[in-house]
């Protein structure tokens, strides 16, 4: 069934009816406001405009392949070799502290009241020769787990590389024309 078509008189809102409310009373939507719809439209429907033609078809040309975008993976570090690399630093500051603290170890001061002879003299408990000793062997330490690690990170990235010359290898390999 068609609709009514008309505006309210009061606020002249668009209202849409169905037939069977012709010459009835109603509530506008908007303002409320006890309206009649009418018999017949007020108001010309607007024809829909015609679809236009859709155009004759393209025979398909096929498109040519877009290359696919390739990207190796970056090279990355190795976290074995970044804690040896942590490990080793820590090494180097405790055979400092520890070679320091051996070597000097306490130092007293006496004073001429209370001094034996009379004179002001200093005693050391520290042992330099176990000092130099610890602090040898913690930066001999150090270097050690610093070239571990620089042979684990060449190792790691050796094999990083491989994997992309690997992968390098393989899309030659794909694109290569079929004989």
């Amino acid at each position: 069934m068609p609709d009514i078509h008309f505006d309210c008189p009061k606020c002249a809102q668009t209202i849409d009816a169905p037939e069977e409310l012709a010459s009835q009373l109603i509530d506008c939507p908007t303002c409320k406001e006890t309206i009649e719809v009418p018999v017949h439209s007020q108001r010309k429907e607007v024809p829909k405009p015609p679809e236009p033609p859709k155009p004759a078809p393209t025979p398909q040309t096929p498109t040519p392949a877009t290359p696919q975008k390739f990207e190796l993976p970056p090279i990355e570090d190795s976290s074995v070799a970044t804690a040896l690399t942590i490990i080793a630093v820590l090494e180097f500051i405790g055979a400092v502290i520890g070679g320091l603290v051996v070597g000097i170890g306490e130092t007293q001061y006496h004073s001429a009241e209370h001094s034996d002879v009379g004179l002001a003299y200093s005693t050391s408990t520290g042992n330099p020769e176990i000092g130099w000793l610890i602090f040898c062997s913690g930066v001999l330490t150090g270097l050690v787990l610093l070239g571990f690690a620089r042979v684990i990170q060449n190792t790691f990235e050796s094999s990083q590389r491989l994997r992309r010359l690997e992968m390098l290898m393989e899309r030659a390999y794909d694109k290569k024309p079929a004989a």
